[in-house]
């Protein structure tokens, strides 16, 4: 009885003392210095990456949201560490915390956050306007308006349409319909749309090397690569020189999506500069 009652008091003084070691921890930054950007696509978004120990440590200044709508929108943030989307167990490290590295470098005195929707395998008509992944994106969105500006959406996807012909042929009108119903729900029709170019390796494995999956995959390349031309503020990642991380040839690895991060940044703050 007597340990009983120290442990009680040792407890209580604990939580004087250091309150905050119950405390949820929250951003605190002003509403204009939280940067918000939306994660969409497939597992290369969602991240396959080798995760390091390294990679549990948070990363300062950086956050992400947590919650499901299905669970009746329960959202919260959290410090950004890998994995950054939880959706599946397959997320692993991803290009977003590289990206979230550059762009606070060369924007000093700002947070930024995450809303991580990618979906790991899943094609364009999965994530559309109508499905649980959209509307799941959308509902978050919403509820992380009130707390910082969205900036824009890093976009990877696109392997699971190079599947058929008809798929690879429908993925640039799926795409830009998407893009117009996100700004359209989302009441920003100038919101900016990064979006990075399917592996160079990818189409030189053995489960996708023959001459019709090679053409499919050409051919949602070079629509991704024209997207710029087909609606204002979009840019292009360049995915040039970039590794495998396994011998399936689908994604890329660690250091790969170090460079990859990076390079949506450049390309972010080029498009943002481009308008000024």
């Amino acid at each position: 009885m007597k340990n009983y009652k120290i442990l009680i008091i040792l407890f209580l003084l604990s939580a004087l003392i250091s309150p905050q070691l119950w405390a949820k921890e929250t951003i605190k930054a002003k509403k204009k210095d939280v940067h918000i950007f939306i994660l969409m696509g497939q597992s290369n978004m969602a991240g396959y990456g080798e995760l390091l120990p390294e990679d549990t440590l948070t990363i300062n200044g950086a956050w992400m949201l947590r919650g499901w709508t299905s669970q009746r929108g329960n959202f919260t943030w959290q410090p950004a560490k890998h994995p950054i989307h939880n959706r599946l167990g397959s997320d692993q490290f991803g290009l977003a915390g590289p990206f979230a590295k550059a762009y606070l470098k060369v924007n000093p005195g700002v947070e930024i956050a995450f809303i991580p929707v990618a979906y790991g395998g899943a094609e364009i008509r999965s994530l559309h306007k109508g499905t649980d992944v959209y509307r799941d994106a959308v509902n978050k969105a919403q509820w992380a308006k009130s707390q910082g500006v969205i900036k824009g959406v890093l976009w990877h996807q696109g392997e699971s349409d190079t599947v058929t012909p008809e798929k690879a042929e429908a993925y640039g009108g799926n795409l830009k319909q998407l893009i117009i119903d996100l700004r359209n729900d989302l009441n920003n029709k100038d919101l900016p749309f990064m979006i990075g170019n399917l592996a160079e390796f990818y189409g030189t494995g053995p489960d996708h090397c023959k001459p019709e999956r090679v053409k499919s995959i050409n051919k949602v390349r070079n629509t991704l690569r024209d997207m710029p031309n087909q609606l204002d503020n979009v840019a292009f990642v360049e995915s040039t020189g970039l590794k495998a991380r396994e011998h399936h040839k689908v994604h890329f690895n660690r250091e790969s999506l170090i460079l990859f991060g990076e390079r949506y940044a450049v390309a972010f703050e080029q498009l943002i500069d481009d308008k000024l």
